[in-house]
C-alpha cells in the first residue's frame, strides 16, 4: 500500500486506524484476517477522507452493521464495496483469506442468493485497493469535489496522447465494468480514469475549479 500517495491525494492529515474492538467486530464469521487488509484497517479503517463522496459504497464498520444481504451472503466471500446499485461486489474469496495478500474478486449477486463471479479484479487486496481508491477519487470522492459530468469516449489514438500529457499510475481494476480501468493524474490536483474495453471511455474529476479546467484544456481536443 502506498499510503504515502493516499494522504496527499485525500488530503489525509493524519490516518485513523480501527480500535481492538472494532477489528474484531470487523472479523466476525471469518477465523483468518489476511495481513494486508488487517494493516489496511489498523492503518486507516476510521479514516473519514478515504470514504466521503464515495460512488460505491465501502463496506466499512458502520455498513457492516447496517446491511442484512451481508450478514445472509458472506458464505463464501468477504466483501469489500458494494457497486451504488447493488449490481456488482468485490471480494475475497473465502478459502484465499489465510493468504497475507490475496487476490480480488468481482461478484454479482444473482436471485436466490446466489452469486456469480465474474472475474478477478487485481492480483493482490493491496493492488485492488490502491486501484479502487484511486478510481472512487477520479469520481469525486474526497476532495475532488469537481466533476466533469460527460463521459469522453476514445479511440486508440486517443489514449496514446493521454499517456503523453498525463502521469498514469500503476494500479487498476479489473473486470468492474469495464476490461480494466486505467487512472492518471494531473500534478495529483486532478485524476482521470479511462475504462477499457472495446469502447473506452471515462471522465475526471479535480480539487478545486481551477484544476478542473485545466484538465479540460489539457485534453480537450481528445476524444468526443
Amino acid at each position: 500500500m502506498d499510503y504515502e500517495l493516499l494522504r496527499r491525494l485525500y488530503d489525509i492529515e493524519s490516518f485513523v486506524g480501527y480500535t481492538d474492538d472494532e477489528l474484531r467486530e470487523m472479523s466476525e464469521g471469518f477465523d483468518q484476517i489476511p495481513a494486508a487488509l488487517m494493516d489496511f484497517w489498523k492503518t486507516c479503517g476510521n479514516t473519514g477522507e478515504l470514504y466521503t463522496g464515495s460512488n460505491d459504497l465501502w463496506i466499512d464498520l458502520e455498513y457492516r452493521r447496517n446491511s442484512n444481504w451481508l450478514k445472509a451472503d458472506s458464505k463464501d466471500y468477504y466483501y469489500l464495496i458494494d457497486e451504488n446499485q447493488h449490481c456488482y461486489q468485490a471480494g475475497i474469496r473465502r478459502e484465499d483469506m489465510a493468504l497475507p495478500d490475496p487476490p480480488v474478486y468481482i461478484v454479482e449477486p444473482l436471485q436466490g442468493d446466489k452469486t456469480r463471479e465474474v472475474g478477478k479484479a487485481e492480483d493482490s487486496l493491496s493492488a485492488f485497493l490502491m486501484g479502487m481508491l484511486l478510481y472512487e477519487a477520479a469520481l469525486s470522492a474526497g476532495p475532488f469535489k469537481y466533476f466533469y459530468e460527460d463521459f469522453i469516449w476514445y479511440e486508440e489514438d486517443d489514449i496514446a496522447k493521454i499517456d503523453k500529457r498525463l502521469q498514469k499510475y500503476p494500479y487498476h481494476v479489473y473486470n468492474w465494468y469495464s476490461d480494466r480501468i486505467d487512472i492518471y493524474t494531473m500534478n495529483e490536483e486532478a485524476l482521470l480514469y479511462i475504462m477499457q474495453g472495446d469502447e473506452p471511455n471515462g471522465t475526471y474529476s479535480a480539487k478545486t475549479e481551477e484544476s478542473l479546467q485545466k484538465m479540460g484544456e489539457l485534453i480537450g481536443e481528445i476524444g468526443r
